[in-house]
């Protein structure tokens, strides 16, 4: 690799406004550098959607992180408008971990160009088969020579089964873990109303006209303690993490990648598909010349008024140039099978356990930590005076 492929790339999605009009929209400040120097644009959710449908196409078979689904009621609400923004510098970030996408000439265009980005990107020209050949031989070089057999192929089948089988169970699990979310954010809030006024409010109005001293209110004196009301701040800092909120959306997240990673399936069928319709077409033309060369009459004789040695050399032509359509389809289908089976299906596996591994290991110990604070807190109630009588 190019040393210059490897200087580091720095960037934030940062800075949303909503843009009044007709109709609302909302922009993102997309700014950072990369080898090629700064960048700093302004780009909508639209952009995000519109640049990685052109990585798909420029890039087939190869795995394109998702963006965040589209919301219709509800997308100008400053926390979507926040959580939104983190998950498209999620996207960018995952994507800058590709260097071959990131320094693309379609995504720099989506880093560099100013204002609207779909009119520079269809200035591309379509990308040809025997482009992608070269393109590919050259990004993945260290793939040359791997070998398509049974085991690579069934590889792919089985792990695309697997996705589609657990695509229900994850959505599932999204829906527990929002309801969970829900309900854990839920107590927390009246958890936190409670510690800091329920309790003493109880205090001041009922307890004193028992206690008659206000020296005996329990939480009324002790948050007057700087010690005290440090931790409880602290505490009630830590129950407004919206730690379990983020697990839903770590599990949103998942599912939108699986559904990504099938579309890397998508891409490979889809040439081989045109192979296979290519090898149909290449058929029918040897039938044809077949006909014509023993003197029948086709149905495209019929309306050419060449001679028969002409319409031998046109099929004949045309039956080579399929040939090498079919060729390149071939080759296409080999690339993606060896990129697919070797690289992606293991990068994306590699890529969900230290996922899960990082979203438990916060979880786990914004618990902990909670705990900690939590005990800190109820044992200094405990150390009271008169919770010792």
């Amino acid at each position: 690799m190019n040393q210059s492929d490897e200087a580091e790339i720095t960037l934030q999605v940062c800075d949303p406004k909503v843009i009044s009009g007709i109709n609302k929209y909302v922009v993102y400040t997309v700014k950072g550098m990369d080898k090629n120097g700064q960048f700093d644009v302004q780009r909508r959710f639209s952009d995000f959607k519109t640049i990685r449908q052109f990585l798909l196409t420029k890039w087939p078979g190869c795995y394109i992180p998702p963006v965040p689904p589209r919301k219709a009621f509800g997308n100008m609400e400053q926390q979507f408008i926040d959580e939104r923004r983190l998950m498209l510098e999620d996207f960018l970030k995952k994507i800058a971990t590709l260097k071959y996408l990131w320094y693309s000439e379609e995504f720099q265009i989506f880093l560099k160009t100013p204002g609207e980005i779909e009119k520079a990107l269809l200035s591309i020209p379509k990308i040809t088969n025997d482009e992608i050949i070269n393109k590919y031989q050259e990004t993945f070089s260290e793939l040359s020579g791997r070998e398509i057999n049974r085991e690579i192929i069934q590889k792919i089948n089985d792990f695309k089964a697997f996705i589609k089988k657990v695509q229900p169970m994850v959505q599932n699990f999204k829906q527990i873990a929002k309801n969970i979310a829900e309900a854990k954010q839920s107590y927390q809030i009246f958890l936190i109303d409670f510690i800091i006024r329920v309790i003493p409010q109880y205090e001041n109005n009922v307890l004193l006209e028992n206690a008659e001293q206000k020296e005996k209110l329990l939480f009324a004196n002790i948050i007057q303690n700087e010690e005290v009301k440090g931790l409880i701040d602290q505490y009630c800092d830590l129950l407004k993490d919206p730690k379990l909120y983020q697990l839903y959306q770590e599990v949103r997240k998942e599912g939108k990648q699986l559904k990504a990673f099938l579309e890397t399936f998508s891409e490979r069928e889809k040439y081989e598909l045109q192979k296979s319709n290519a090898e149909q077409r290449q058929k029918e033309l040897e039938l044809e010349l077949q006909e014509v060369l023993a003197g029948k009459t086709t149905i495209r004789t019929l309306f050419n008024k060449g001679k028969k040695e002409e319409n031998i050399i046109k099929l004949q032509q045309q039956i080579v140039d399929v040939g090498k359509e079919i060729e390149s389809y071939q080759f296409i289908c080999d690339i993606l099978t060896v990129l697919v089976g070797y690289v992606e299906i293991d990068k994306f596996k590699v890529e969900k356990q230290y996922q899960y591994y990082s979203m438990i290991k916060n979880i786990i110990s914004y618990q902990i930590h909670l705990s900690e604070i939590e005990e800190k807190v109820w044992s200094k109630v405990l150390e009271s005076e008169y919770m010792q009588q």
